[in-house]
């Protein structure tokens, strides 16, 4: 939970995505090489590209609805990440059309996260309530079960997926 914001209003989850050198020269740090007869050299490791994805759950006050903000970081590389990083590395291939053409700019938005200031992405929030209408119909839902039905819609399609053990038969919450 963010200071500042009331108690059960937020959520962060932090989750690191080990890339692959040389996945795209345009966007990827470079990676290191060592070579193997270098003397000097002391300490011989696998650096591989990683960003680390802060993903935040927050209340829009404007909405009226859960909205995902995610902060990417290069974890081993100095440099912003940008919007065509995060399609790249975060949305799964399958979302990212549908992803880029929702509205004018698409449905990944960049601002400023309204508790910590910093630039964030952000999922943005102006359809959910029609889409959560439509899949929870006129059925009462309690908070968690809307939490992890949104997140579940919402999730997927910046790579954060619901933990099987959430949604067992059983064990989802009433």
């Amino acid at each position: 939970m963010f200071p500042g914001t009331q108690n059960g209003t937020s959520v962060r989850i932090t989750r690191y995505l080990d890339l692959e050198c040389g996945e795209n020269v345009d966007a990827d740090p470079p990676c290191p090489t060592l070579e193997d007869d270098d003397p000097e050299a002391l300490v011989r490791i696998d650096v591989k590209p990683r960003i680390q994805i802060d993903y935040d759950i927050l209340l829009s006050s404007t909405y009226q609805v859960p909205v995902l903000y995610f902060v990417l970081r290069w974890h081993n590389h100095r440099g912003p990440v940008d919007l065509d990083a995060v399609y790249q590395y975060v949305v799964p291939e399958p979302y990212r059309k549908e992803l880029q053409s929702v509205g004018i700019m698409g449905g990944i938005s960049f601002g400023y996260h309204p508790v910590s200031g910093v630039p964030a992405f952000f999922v943005h929030p102006c359809n959910t309530a029609d889409a959560m209408a439509q899949i929870a119909g006129a059925h009462c839902v309690s908070p968690d079960t809307y939490l992890l039905i949104w997140l579940g819609l919402v999730g997927h399609g910046v790579n954060l997926h619901v933990p099987r053990e959430l949604v067992a038969p059983g064990s989802c919450p009433v």
